[in-house]
């Protein structure tokens, strides 16, 4: 990349969407002498109300693993939500004319 960007808060606009890393590092294939990683994470900095990180997934086969940051409030809500669960669930039918 010619002219790298590097975001911070003031380019934070809390109803856009912003796109960022690479699809193509192998985040499970870094192995420090332990072994293979059992789970990978962002880290703690720029921690937002719905900061959403998603990753290739661990198991491969176009899996993904999401890490998603979200406030009490907003987690509390969402552990509620019917819709939600039914759409990330495996084998659960979607919400009738969801999709």
């Amino acid at each position: 990349m010619a002219k790298p960007v590097v975001y911070t808060m003031r380019w934070y606009d809390p109803h856009g969407t912003m796109v960022g890393s690479s699809p193509r590092f192998d985040m499970y294939g870094c192995d420090f002498g332990w072994g293979r990683p059992v789970a990978v994470r962002s880290g703690k900095a720029n921690k937002v109300d719905g900061r959403m990180s998603l990753y290739p997934g661990r198991d491969g086969g176009g899996s993904v693993d999401a890490e998603v940051s979200l406030t009490p409030e907003h987690m509390a809500a969402l552990e509620q939500d019917e819709e939600f669960w039914a759409a990330v669930s495996m084998g659960a039918p979607a919400p009738e004319g969801k999709l």
